[in-house]
């Protein structure tokens, strides 16, 4: 009784995660209105969940094997030796750089929501989880139209439809999983003919917001995505079977020619070819540089910033402009692979193996094509094709990890591989006092408690740098900088106003703040050389160190 009642409310507050993390902004508040209020809300929820697991730990934890537990632990030591032997500061591994936030208590959170997917293993559960993708879709369908007309009520956008998410690439590729889960779910009969043609319509909106954010993302993955559905729709339809064979040939074509057309080859080149293309070729480069030289603990976690420009090689120096940077790979398998060393990525892509081999085993097992499983995996898919071309963005990448917990669970649920079997689902009947015991309770809010202030951390520290920043107090900006839980990137805000200003003094205040706590950061170390009241061995340090971050910048002044 005691399980069911936890299990029940797990599955409940795992099903806003999704929509909460994705659709969360706080523009009225911070500087970065988009990353640090969705790392609140995933290390909430996250943490209050774990409580509740920890709650009835000896009767569920059977529900998965030992293998993924084991895995589970080597990405969760993996966190900590990155942490301790990698070399990058602190504070940023904990709650990662501006902008980004793919620290430990991000990446904590994460595996704490995947195991607990896994764990509800309730088939009712998991269409609801499909479910809240596609009402996520809703309300930023709605926002984004209201960009695109120019009506946006907060000043950000320049008519860009990139919704909650802070960039069109992400909006994309968000849209293009959404509309794979859409399009799919269409199939299915046991859903209103009302339900069916609103998704689908809505679906048909996204992609046109796909196509005026002007990024390619989420047009290919949903592509993919649905081509997959079709083929296993074909496969699971005896009457369609020998579709098989030529709808493979006609797809692989068409992969070639995407291929080809992306390398600026082949009729779709002109469509498909941006210089952008090439830009991510050289900080995909620049995360297996890191990988390999840093097999161990990584570069440090959200630190692929600090090593890009001495990893990033000379031709991806000169090619562009030596200030083209970047601080992830483009790619989240080598930004966890350069992070966090080769335990990360490993136990990482156990994962997705884990994931797609119980799917497998499920479609070859089920003799009827189900649309609810299948729009689960295709859209699981989707994520993984944005997972090697994209960012590691917090409101998308949500979806990747509750979906690869979705498909653990439920291939051992339908297997008949759940030993708690009727613990939580439609046959078990309530009985009695539907309370959960005050211990369970306890240790939920306290872990709540726990997550909430320690994503609030960065928060506070944000939104005071942006409340001193509108001052133009320079004394207050100073303070801010100095805040636990405050990046880089504000400091380097706060030196560059100084500089601007003539502040020299606080303009020393800050950069030694910076070489300090920052010692990788290549912008201090420029403005230590060129500030007027630098002493000459403060000078030639500086060059010394920007030649050693970025050997082949021909623009390094010489020593």
């Amino acid at each position: 009784m005691v399980n069911q009642l936890v299990l029940k409310r797990v599955s409940k507050i795992l099903l806003i995660v999704g929509p909460l993390a994705t659709l969360a902004v706080s523009p009225a508040t911070n500087f970065d209105p988009i990353n640090l209020i969705k790392i609140l809300v995933i290390s909430s929820i996250a943490f209050s969940v774990l409580g509740l697991i920890l709650g009835i730990r000896k009767d569920v934890l059977p529900r998965l094997e030992n293998r993924i537990w084991i895995a589970a632990g080597i990405f969760l030591i993996s966190l900590f030796f990155s942490i301790l032997f990698s070399g990058a500061p602190f504070t940023q591994q904990i709650w990662g750089i501006f902008g980004r936030n793919t620290g430990f208590l991000t990446y904590f959170s994460l595996l704490i929501i995947l195991l607990s997917v896994a764990l509800i293993q309730n088939l009712d559960f998991y269409r609801k989880l499909l479910m809240s993708l596609i009402v996520t879709a809703i309300p930023m369908t709605i926002y984004c139209v209201i960009q695109v007309a120019g009506l946006d009520p907060i000043s950000w956008s320049e008519k860009a439809p990139f919704g909650t998410l802070g960039n069109i690439n992400f909006s994309s590729g968000f849209f293009g999983l959404s509309s794979i889960a859409c399009s799919v779910i269409t199939l299915d009969l046991k859903l209103s003919r009302f339900f069916r043609f609103f998704i689908l319509i809505m679906s048909l909106i996204d992609l046109m917001i796909v196509y005026k954010t002007g990024s390619i993302q989420g047009l290919m993955i949903y592509i993919a995505g649905v081509g997959i559905a079709i083929f296993i729709y074909i496969n699971k339809n005896n009457k369609l079977r020998f579709l098989q064979i030529p709808y493979c040939l006609i797809a692989l074509i068409a992969i070639l020619t995407v291929i080809l057309g992306l390398t600026n080859k082949g009729p779709l080149s002109k469509f498909l070819f941006a210089p952008s293309i090439v830009f991510r070729g050289d900080y995909w480069h620049a995360g297996w540089d890191m990988t390999l030289k840093h097999p161990l603990f990584g570069v440090g976690l959200d630190s692929y910033g600090d090593w890009y420009r001495s990893a990033r090689g000379i031709l991806s120096t000169v090619r562009n402009n030596p200030d083209r940077i970047s601080n992830t790979a483009h790619n989240i398998f080598l930004d966890i692979s350069s992070n966090g060393g080769i335990l990360m990525i490993a136990s990482y892509l156990f994962f997705i193996l884990f994931a797609f081999v119980s799917s497998i085993k499920y479609i070859r097992r089920n003799s009827e094509f189900n649309p609810i499983f299948v729009a689960l995996f295709c859209t699981w898919l989707g994520y993984q094709i944005f997972a090697a071309i994209s960012i590691n963005q917090i409101g998308v990448g949500i979806w990747g990890w509750l979906f690869t917990g979705a498909l653990i669970g439920y291939e051992r649920v339908v297997s008949g591989r759940n030993n708690l079997e009727g613990m939580y689902g439609k046959k078990a009947k309530s009985k009695g006092n539907s309370t959960l015991p005050a211990g369970v309770s306890l240790l939920s809010f306290f872990t709540f408690s726990i997550g909430f202030v320690l994503a609030f951390i960065p928060i506070n520290a944000d939104a005071s740098y942006k409340k001193a920043s509108a001052s133009r107090d320079m004394l207050k900006i100073v303070e801010s900088v100095k805040l636990l839980g405050s990046t880089s990137f504000h400091s380097d805000m706060a030196l560059d106003l100084a500089i601007r200003s003539n502040l020299l003094t606080q303009a020393k205040e800050i950069s030694d703040h910076l070489s300090k706590t920052y010692p990788r950061d290549y912008f201090v170390w420029r403005a230590i050389y060129f500030i007027n009241t630098s002493t000459p061995e403060e000078k030639a340090k500086a060059v010394q160190m920007m030649q050693s971050l970025d050997p082949f910048n021909p623009n390094n002044p010489k020593s």
